[in-house]
């Protein structure tokens, strides 16, 4: 079946070719996965694109991405996986987990450097809709720059003077945000998804001026399930439970399951995990040491459960990783 791609200005577009702001599928690691699915970019106006994707992982999907200045607005419909902002050395500076049913906000005005990983196998579907600066600024959203740090209450994620917040989506948005999908994939309705885009920016707008109440919870617990985030990593082999994690945070058992799920996007042994799994492929490319050594060091005292989880999360097994044996 393969992936299958496209490019094209919409019809009462005055573009001729398009210009991305974004990732390109047709550049990078997409066309040498298993990748399967549609993945089409959109030129709606100058200045202005959307790209639509529904694909099945194929592969072991994690890759570099870069934009040009711009605001990046996704909605995202089935996804798994998260991205991490990248500094001017290529380090990582802040992850950003992707989840569905959520409305994601990255304002770059200097462009933006980033990593993707998703899980094999999964479904990633959704939009891109990105908006360059001149636009932004000709849509009477200038002020919204200066009120995005890292004490707006949908921060989520910043760096690099790069900055990720997350938006609730509406019953009413998510309407709209799937009518522009539909209108995209089928085609033969280009106003209809022209449309349907500028009514996601102007409430992406509207939203990032005016925060709902209720993500003040999420903001005042943004440190401690920060703090449970970084504990959980820099020792992945320790059974954390909920207790511990709690106490060390100073934070309720209650806040830091829910906090921790809105904010990062999966519970949080869910996230130990897949905490622990990636730093057993780190371990493993590295082929210093066996198998073995490798699920103990991170926490799994039984062989075969470490090689079913490694091989279900990155599609082959922990012993194609290591070159020393066991």
């Amino acid at each position: 079946m393969g992936l299958s791609l496209e490019q094209r200005p919409l019809v009462q577009s005055d573009q001729h070719d398009v210009r991305v702001l974004g990732p390109i599928p047709m550049e990078t690691t997409l066309q040498s996965t298993k990748t399967e699915g549609d993945y089409k970019i959109l030129g709606i106006r100058p200045g202005l694109t959307v790209s639509l994707f529904d694909i099945e992982i194929g592969s072991d999907f994690a890759g570099k991405f870069s934009t040009e200045p711009c605001i990046a607005i996704d909605v995202l419909f089935e996804a798994v996986g998260q991205g991490w902002i990248l500094d001017a050395d290529d380090a990582k500076v802040s992850s950003v987990p992707y989840r569905p049913g959520r409305l994601y906000v990255m304002v770059a005005p200097n462009g933006a450097k980033g990593l993707y990983d998703v899980p094999v196998g999964s479904r990633f579907k959704g939009m891109d809709i990105r908006v360059d600066i001149d636009l932004w600024e000709k849509l009477g959203a200038t002020d919204t720059l200066s009120l995005l740090n890292d004490n707006h209450p949908l921060h989520a994620s910043s760096g690099n003077e790069t900055w990720v917040g997350v938006l609730p989506l509406s019953p009413q948005t998510t309407n709209i945000a799937r009518s522009l999908f539909q209108s995209g994939m089928k085609g033969g309705d280009d106003l209809n998804l022209e449309a349907r885009c500028l009514d996601i920016i102007l409430t992406a707008i509207d939203t990032l001026r005016q925060p709902r109440p209720s993500t003040a919870g999420l903001a005042r617990d943004r440190r401690p399930l920060q703090r449970a985030y970084e504990l959980m990593l820099g020792d992945v082999a320790r059974a954390w439970s909920l207790t511990e994690l709690a106490r060390e945070c100073g934070i309720s058992e209650t806040r830091l399951k829910a906090g921790f799920r809105a904010t990062y996007g999966l519970p949080v042994y869910s996230f130990l995990q897949e905490a622990r799994l990636k730093e057993a492929r780190r371990l493993l490319e590295m082929g210093s040491m066996s198998v073995t050594d490798v699920a103990l060091s991170i926490g799994y005292a039984s062989l075969s459960h470490f090689s079913s989880l490694f091989s279900r999360r990155f599609g082959i097994q922990p012993s194609k990783y290591n070159s020393t044996g066991d």
